[in-house]
């Protein structure tokens, strides 16, 4: 009886708002955005991502609401809020909608949505009771979203409207600042208990993603064959990329041949199971319902014994991955609870040897202000390696284009180094297709420019046909001759992974 009681109290706040509270407020002014809004007094507002999204906390912790101005670029407001809600709006991955109406406020044409998703037991202070009102502009949508708990949901929802009574569009005064960056890591030397490994500052360690390295195919005899491909190139790739999910145990076998064989390793961690493709992983992380899996994994990188780079959840803001928001009712927190409690998992254990990459793709999809990629960064204190994507997908599909290196990569590279400084960068996967230009000039700009980028410590290339896009970089023999001849340049490391002898035999 509860229940039903409750679901008529929040159909009847989303449809009837409450005014005049009595409440102190103090009034706000975004000159990115292009608002004025008033709130309580008693919260906290963080408009450190002003231009993104500016927050109100509630002084108990117990509500927060965020704020976007979404730009309808070639899009409808209807396409914005649709699709961008559409697992919200089919009651997937365990969300009850609850209303959803274009109730208008003070006048202005409005999109509203309210639900719940399924409670997390083990977090404290779960808030997973939503509502969304976007409202509507000519050309932008202003997206308001609050979160609270199911006990506060009528205490809360009325401050919500009540600072939706207090919205007034303004013209714009001021443009996000980023501070100009030019940070280079320096000499980067990383140490295991055989292995060293040293990047100098005017070099670039090159990795590869060959498939011969995926858990699923890898098969020990056939890496003489892979030594002779590499020989054609006259080069060792130092570091070898590879993926996993979190049904799979952790590929025990395949890294002790990788360090044996004087490389290290970089495994990407894929929260999502093969055995279940519309898994969600997300919530149950953060809910510790993967704690001794997580646990048995970071003692076995613990017992590696050498620097292994850890590639969590990465393109997390891509809807083809189920850990991004679009998800779990675009709730970034989660996100970040989630690789923070990983992070804390393997400091408990004392696998210190791992190495954290947090790795956004380059382009947003769907590109919405909430699915931004620094949304999802956990902190300076989670985060070791900051890593760069972008693929030159070229045109072997309609919605493709052709993207010269420097073009993708000199915008990305300005503004990490300003929102990221003091991290070093790696370019975790990147290539070219064939198709739609010229991949033995694309592989020239590629390799001929790195030395512009001071702060990509390692650059891995993704060396595998992905659907009609040919990345391999034998896809033609001009492309493999110019990767050829562009890695030969002294930029790029050779030895950078060697054995502690002398160490080993002093301790001796």
């Amino acid at each position: 009886m509860r229940k039903v009681f409750f679901l008529v109290l929040l159909c009847s706040l989303l449809l009837f708002p409450s005014i005049g509270l009595a409440e102190e407020l103090v009034t706000y002014q975004n000159g990115v955005d292009g608002y004025s809004i008033k709130y309580p007094n008693n919260w906290q507002l963080d408009d450190s991502e002003k231009g993104i999204v500016t927050r109100l906390v509630a002084e108990d912790q117990k509500c927060i609401i965020d704020i976007f101005n979404q730009p309808l670029k070639g899009i409808s407001a209807d396409e914005y809020v649709l699709f961008g809600n559409r697992n919200i709006l089919e009651q997937k991955y365990g969300v009850k909608l609850i209303a959803h109406n274009r109730t208008p406020v003070n006048g202005l044409k409005a999109h509203r949505l309210m639900w719940v998703r399924p409670k997390l037991e083990n977090r404290p202070n779960d808030l997973n009771y939503y509502r969304e009102i976007n409202l509507v502009f000519k050309d932008k949508v202003y997206t308001f979203t609050m979160k609270t708990d199911e006990d506060s949901f009528g205490k809360y929802s009325p401050v919500l409207d009540q600072i939706l009574q207090t919205f007034m569009e303004v013209k714009p005064f001021e443009k996000p600042v980023l501070a100009a960056g030019n940070y280079s890591a320096g000499d980067i030397k990383l140490s295991g208990q055989n292995l060293e490994v040293n990047i100098p500052q005017d070099k670039v360690m090159f990795g590869i993603f060959h498939p011969l390295f995926h858990p699923r195919l890898y098969q020990p005899k056939d890496l003489e064959g892979y030594k002779d491909y590499e020989d054609t190139l006259e080069h060792k790739f130092e570091l070898i990329m590879t993926y996993t999910e979190f049904d799979k145990n952790f590929p025990e076998k395949m890294v002790k041949d990788t360090y044996a064989d004087g490389r290290i390793m970089m495994l990407t961690w894929h929260p999502w199971q093969e055995a279940n493709i519309d898994s969600v992983l997300i919530p149950d992380i953060v809910d510790g319902k993967f704690d001794d899996y997580i646990t048995r994994w970071a003692n076995q990188v613990k017992e590696v014994g050498e620097p292994l780079f850890v590639r969590f959840a990465n393109e997390m803001n891509g809807d083809w991955d189920p850990w991004c928001t679009w998800f779990f009712s675009k709730d970034r927190d989660l996100f970040v609870e989630a690789w923070q409690r990983i992070h804390h998992i393997f400091e408990e254990q004392g696998a210190d040897n791992a190495i954290f990459v947090w790795n956004p793709h380059d382009r947003s999809f769907p590109d919405f202000k909430w699915n931004a990629p620094e949304l999802y960064y956990p902190g300076d204190g989670y985060v070791d390696w900051v890593g760069l994507t972008c693929y030159n997908n070229g045109t072997s599909y309609p919605y493709e284009t052709w993207r010269g290196f420097n073009e993708m990569y000199i915008p990305i590279y300005q503004e990490y180094l300003a929102k990221y400084p003091n991290k070093p960068f790696m370019i975790t996967e990147f290539s070219s297709n064939e198709l739609g230009g010229n991949k033995s000039q694309w592989i020239k700009e590629a390799l001929g420019s790195m030395s512009h980028y001071p702060n990509i410590r390692i650059a891995v290339w993704y060396d595998q046909t992905d659907g009609k896009r040919l990345y391999r970089i034998d896809s033609t023999a001009a492309a493999k001759e110019a990767f050829r001849q562009g890695i030969s340049d002294p930029y790029y490391l050779k030895d950078g992974v060697s054995q502690r002898q002398a160490e080993i035999q002093e301790e001796r």
